[in-house]
């Protein structure tokens, strides 16, 4: 079992706003990256989504913890994807950084 990437984003939002705008974002890429995602299932328990992601003909897990002051998106990469680890890296952390800024109140 490889480990998990892991990729953390500071925020000042608080954990409600930094959570009702991770969802939007996740809706957002979900309908973006429609034809290139088999199967993308999502599922909240309280302050963390667990993430179920299939594409390129493989499956990745994936968990994202929204806290008050920082996000954490954790990735259980199969040994195929793991060269897109870089990649993948800086496209989340980019995506979530923006996400987190969209829709200010």
């Amino acid at each position: 079992m490889t480990k998990p990437l892991t990729i953390t984003i500071p925020h000042s939002l608080g954990a409600a706003e930094a959570k009702r705008r991770i969802f939007e974002g996740i809706e957002h890429l979900r309908q973006q990256y429609a034809a290139q995602i088999t199967r993308a299932d999502v599922v909240w328990q309280g302050d963390r989504a667990e993430l179920k992601v299939a594409a390129l003909g493989q499956t990745t897990h994936a968990r994202v913890d929204v806290g008050e002051d920082v996000l954490r998106i954790e990735i259980d990469l199969p040994w195929l994807l793991q060269k897109l680890a870089r990649p993948l890296e800086t496209f989340l952390s980019r995506a979530g950084a923006e996400t987190l800024k969209i829709g200010k109140s």
